[in-house]
């Protein structure tokens, strides 16, 4: 079997010829380390106004250049290592000061949402979640009005983005279609989590045009990924923490489970399957999944209590697994040995009769490339149809 025809038959919970490994390479640092490329230092750039200016005019007048160069990045090194799939995520932003900040920038996203920007002693540069943009009724309207343009502007550039990566590099793996965060998270993270749940009790009917407004957003964000020709989708909302779900299952079907099924027929009518990314302990949401219709759920994070062997007795294959490798040490420190043992143990839990792609559960930078390899090496020596272990 091809990359292709691999993933195809696991996501239709058939036996492939091996099991299939998927890449979460979403780290410039990452795929620079894999393909032998000096990571920029931009810690020297952000010393003087000057030239922080000149980065941030770079950065800001060729965004799509920029990420289409990164992304491309991305598919070598996971190329490099032997991957089936790796994803491809299209996010716009715009870079600007913001004094309190270490570095002195921060990033603002289309959804409203404000992100520091900090580069590292190596030079590794990082954009986090800090804070929503706008708390406030009236600034989500303004915001909303005053932006309508580069709705349309990122609708173009995630449908061009995506048909390049798909041309780019369709012969020789498979390309993952993402808009990233899906609606619970651009509901909550523009205004804040404390903003958002006193507006669910407070103004109702705010939050049914806020969440409306943003499942329409995916719903064309989707759509654009999709007229690329991508075979698969994964959408995303960190729906959980380390102990449990953000929010109980009977909320989250009453704020957003119609927005989920409409997502849901959206890809399926498109004859695409569709995945879906959150950290944390979930384990009272997957019946939901079914439920809303997802095709798979992805990440199933080992250090928030993710075992795979639970996941699969408590939804058989109603749903795809992908992923459960610890980022936080195994793929960071750990060893050979220890790779071996948790690639044989997902295997022996999760992968009989198909329906399992092994991945690691997320990606940050300081994620080893050896390690990775390792991870590539066991799930072929382990992989293999018919699981013997």
């Amino acid at each position: 079997m091809d990359f292709k025809e691999r993933i195809l038959t696991t996501l239709n919970h058939e036996e492939p010829d091996r099991v299939p490994v998927a890449g979460f390479i979403l780290s410039q640092v990452t795929s620079n380390r894999i393909l032998g490329k000096q990571t920029a230092d931009f810690a020297d750039m952000l010393e003087t106004a000057d030239l922080r200016r000149g980065l941030m005019d770079i950065m800001n007048s060729s965004w799509l250049d920029m990420i289409n160069s990164a992304l491309a990045d991305w598919f070598e090194a996971a190329i490099t290592l032997g991957y089936d799939a790796n994803w491809t995520i299209y996010s716009q932003m715009e870079v600007v000061e913001e004094p309190k900040f270490k570095q002195g920038l921060a990033m603002h996203d289309i959804w409203v949402r404000a992100f520091e920007l900090r580069v590292d002693k190596d030079g590794n540069t990082a954009a986090n979640y800090v804070h929503g943009l706008c708390t406030t009724e009236n600034d989500w309207y303004s915001w909303v009005e005053r932006n309508r343009p580069l709705y349309d502007e990122l609708i173009n550039n995630v449908r061009e983005h995506h048909r390049l990566m798909a041309e780019k590099f369709g012969d020789r793996i498979l390309a993952i279609g993402s808009p990233g965060s899906g609606v619970f998270d651009n509901t909550w993270q523009p205004m804040g989590f404390e903003n958002f749940c006193r507006f669910v009790y407070q103004k109702p009917e705010f939050m049914r045009k806020v969440i409306e407004f943003h499942t329409d957003l995916l719903l064309r964000h989707l759509n654009a990924i999709m007229d690329s020709g991508v075979e698969l989708v994964v959408g995303g909302d960190d729906l959980g923490q380390k102990t449990g779900p953000l929010m109980s299952p009977e909320q989250m079907e009453k704020l957003f489970g119609e927005s989920y099924r409409r997502v849901s027929e959206a890809v399926h009518s498109r004859k695409k399957k569709l995945l879906w990314h959150t950290d944390g302990n979930v384990y009272a949401l997957l019946d939901k999944f079914v439920e809303w219709g997802f095709d798979g759920v992805v990440s199933l994070e080992p250090t928030a209590g993710m075992a795979l062997g639970e996941v699969r007795e408590q939804v058989g294959h109603k749903l795809v697994l992908v992923g459960n490798l610890d980022i936080a040490y195994l793929l960071v420190r750990g060893t050979k040995e220890e790779m071996e043992d948790a690639v044989r143990k997902a295997i022996k839990d999760a992968a009989k009769g198909g329906g399992f792609i092994l991945s690691p559960c997320n990606s940050h930078s300081a994620i080893d490339p050896m390690r990775l390899e390792w991870m590539v090496e066991a799930a072929h020596k382990y992989g293999m149809y018919p699981i013997a272990i």
